[in-house]
């Protein structure tokens, strides 16, 4: 991981208020500005204290190696908030002139515009000082936007839902797919849901069947359990339930990467976890700026995720059974 230019930037208790700083060799303008009015639960060293600009780039050098791999090579929505989050949001797709090369342009087939692609590390401090506070890639395999690599299975409980609710349709989700070879794995989402990530080998099979795929396993899954979950969108019918959500599985869809800060209060994060923790009791805002790069540097969520690419073709022949 590089190391922080230490003659460039100050140590953080003798930094004058918005004095220069740098991290990853990217200069940090207004660096203590406000990005987050709070971080959730916080210790005696911050209680109180709003997340920075700073901060927020230093939180993206800590993880930003973890993070490398489930983003890069893959186009990157951006969420830029440059006041934070009370102030104005971009939703950035596409790049832009003047940009920080750092910032990698990826063409698809379809739209004239170049798209956005984060492929190191030090280009997530670029990201930090253009307020980028959340990434949302695509699910599609590195390098080959035309190809799905991973099924995204989003699990959104309604209002008034306990959090355990969701969190026993998560494990139930993770044995469906485990039935049909797949390997599943569980992150918090940042806000009031859960998702669940598998990675695959399409061969040969495109978007539109991974989004049918996707489909009918959540289909059955509601079909099963008719009074706990559905798949249809209706905010009306959705009362009491849990939507299983499975249109992240498109070519241009996005879904929030592992270890991305969310514009929400909290500064809450995209928690990757262990199996083992998700159970009753799990809170989601525990994940934060703050309390997440100490969380992944003693844990091992999605251990052997590099290794859990499952041909997608023989869960389909499982399914069809």
């Amino acid at each position: 991981m590089p190391k922080k230019d230490t003659k460039l930037t100050e140590p953080k208790e003798t930094r004058r208020p918005n004095a220069p700083a740098v991290v990853m060799n990217i200069a940090i303008s207004h660096p203590d500005k406000p990005l987050w009015p709070d971080a959730g639960p916080a210790s005696s060293n911050n209680k109180g204290k709003p997340v920075t600009k700073l901060e927020l780039a230093e939180y993206y050098e800590a993880i930003g190696e973890w993070m490398m791999p489930h983003i890069k090579g893959r186009p990157c929505s951006i969420v830029r908030a440059p006041d934070g989050i009370g102030g104005q949001r971009f939703f950035q797709r596409h790049a832009m002139a003047g940009q920080y090369s750092l910032l990698n342009e990826v063409r698809v087939s379809g739209d004239r515009k170049s798209y956005l692609e984060i492929d190191r590390v030090q280009a997530l401090a670029a990201v930090a000082q253009l307020g980028g506070l959340e990434l949302h890639p695509w699910n599609c395999a590195p390098g080959k936007p035309d190809v799905p690599g991973r099924f995204v299975f989003d699990l959104d409980p309604s209002p008034g839902l306990d959090f355990d609710d969701c969190v026993a349709a998560v494990r139930e989700l993770k044995e469906r797919l485990e039935e049909l070879g797949l390997a599943p794995f569980a992150k918090t989402t940042g806000g009031k849901g859960l998702h669940v990530v598998t990675p695959f080998k399409a061969n040969g099979l495109g978007w539109k069947e991974a989004k049918a795929i996707a489909r009918e396993i959540c289909a059955r899954m509601a079909a099963d359990s008719p009074g706990k979950y559905l798949v249809n969108m209706s905010k009306e019918k959705r009362r009491g339930k849990i939507f299983l959500d499975y249109l992240r599985n498109d070519r241009m869809a996005t879904a929030v990467a592992p270890l991305s800060p969310r514009a929400r209060d909290g500064a809450t994060v995209s928690m990757p976890l262990a199996w083992a923790q998700v159970k009753k009791g799990l809170d989601p805002r525990t994940f934060t700026v703050r309390s997440a790069p100490g969380l992944i540097a003693k844990s091992k969520p999605w251990d052997g995720y590099d290794r859990a690419e499952r041909p997608l073709s023989a869960a389909v022949k499982k399914l069809t059974a």
